[in-house]
């Protein structure tokens, strides 16, 4: 009767085991699944900031682009047709190679359409003369720094846009 109590407790013990074995598997399993998830997230969220940033470093090309511009415009008056001097959203410029990116479309940079200047280049006036440790003359004529507002949208290849609004400055003669 001895032998009898032993294997039936044995047998209990058993399956005590092999539950405790089963609930620490789905306990590692469900572990394992919420790390997946989260590494997949992180992934997602990773890749949303990448194109953001694509869009931003678009338009800061676009901005370095329209301050050629202006170091070539001759004149306060002078306006910049688009987009003959500088790209429109009609005309975008491209960035890159189309090899470089998976789908073949690249990040682009265009005139902001839409800003609060009207016009995305524009003269918005003087700076201050420069009277004290500079020498503005040259040729006979005296220098000062004009100011120009900037406006550029750049957009990665998602369609993230970001908006760009810079002055810019220029040395151009001045009769004071």
């Amino acid at each position: 009767m001895q032998g009898r109590r032993r294997s039936a407790s044995r047998e209990r013990e058993e399956g005590i085991a092999l539950m405790l074995a089963v609930l620490l598997l789905i306990a590692v399993s469900a572990l394992a699944i919420s790390t997946m998830q989260s590494v997949a997230s992180d992934g997602r969220v990773a890749g949303f900031q990448n194109q953001e940033a694509m869009a931003f470093y678009a338009a800061e090309a676009g901005i370095a682009d329209a301050r050629a511009v202006v170091r070539g415009m001759g004149e306060r008056s002078q306006v910049p047709s688009y987009p003959a001097d500088f790209p429109d959203a009609a005309n975008p410029a491209e960035l890159s190679a189309p090899s470089e990116f998976v789908t073949g479309d690249r990040p682009i940079y265009y005139a902001d359409p839409g800003s609060s200047a009207g016009t995305p280049i524009v003269y918005v006036g003087e700076g201050a003369p420069c009277t004290e440790g500079c020498n503005m003359t040259l040729g006979g004529l005296k220098f000062n720094h004009t100011k120009w507002q900037v406006n550029v949208i750049g957009e990665s290849p998602s369609g993230d846009q970001k908006r760009l609004e810079v002055v810019a400055t220029r040395l151009l003669p001045v009769g004071y």
